[in-house]
């Protein structure tokens, strides 16, 4: 099982995204709790009008939970998916509602939390949340009788194997709207770097798909797409750590890469 999310403020994005029907097979709400709404859009409205009072932007919590493809829960065990996440990520009773998405035979619910404790009129800091996250999805694992997923945090680390870094959910979202898909361009990015024999010869590989290598304003090597957006080079390559993608480029002089707002600018012209 692998669980995920952060904090948000996007409400109308999120709207689109948890209701589209287009992409989904089937789109079931699960449940409202705590809210006068009955459907997405007005409690993601109401949960922000809430928020107004507060002096926190990011007034939502959200959160994919995703058996593996072959796995299916019961009703009762989303339930007690739910609650226990809502447990360690001291959310106990805010408000929030659950989406069911149905997609290629395969199940995954979407949770929204409220992050504003009423009582005290702040929102609850999510300081540890990746941890609890892995920590559940361990959990619910055992107690389900689930497929183990690899750690990447705490005791349970397991080393050399350390799961395929996804896409995060800001990068599938805005691969939505621009139509490049983070996952194909991974895959053929990887595809590029492992037929290239020089770090040289890569830059010129991707040059010829359209994309632009730049050097980044907090790391090395940064790859600007056909569209001008931003990604990191060592996320979009698969199975190579930054101390080997770095000695692979070695020979690529980064004095001379243009920077992001240049290789925009190249990207565009």
């Amino acid at each position: 099982m692998i669980i995920n999310g952060g904090s948000r403020c996007n409400a109308r994005f999120f709207a689109k995204h948890l209701t589209n029907a287009e992409e989904n097979e089937l789109v079931t709400l699960c449940e409202i709790r705590h809210l006068a709404a009955r459907n997405v859009a007005d409690a993601l409205h109401e949960m922000e009008v809430v928020a107004l009072g507060t002096y926190a932007k990011n007034f939502f919590y959200h959160v994919n939970i995703n058996p593996q493809e072959h796995e299916e829960l019961t009703p009762q065990q989303w339930e007690i998916a739910v609650d226990r996440l809502e447990k360690n990520l001291h959310l106990v009773g805010h408000a929030r509602f659950v989406v069911e998405h149905r997609k290629k035979g395969r199940t995954h619910r979407h949770v929204i939390w409220s992050r504003i404790a009423i009582p005290r009129m702040c929102a609850v800091a999510m300081t540890d949340d990746y941890a609890q996250h892995q920590a559940t999805a361990r959990e619910l694992e055992r107690e389900f009788g689930l497929e183990h997923v690899p750690s990447v945090l705490g005791p349970e680390k397991q080393p050399g194997k350390r799961p395929s870094r996804r896409a995060k959910s800001w990068e599938t979202f805005r691969g939505h709207k621009t139509g490049i898909d983070p996952r194909a361009m991974k895959r053929h990015i990887t595809l590029l770097y492992q037929n290239s024999d020089s770090g040289e010869a890569f830059a010129k590989a991707l040059k010829s798909y359209g994309y632009q290598l730049a050097k980044g304003d907090r790391r090395d090597f940064c790859i600007v797409d056909t569209v001008g957006q931003v990604h990191s080079l060592a996320r979009r390559i698969e199975g190579v750590d930054a101390g080997t993608l770095a000695a692979s480029l070695s020979d690529v002089d980064t004095s001379r890469l243009p920077t992001i707002a240049a290789a925009r600018r190249l990207t565009w012209d």
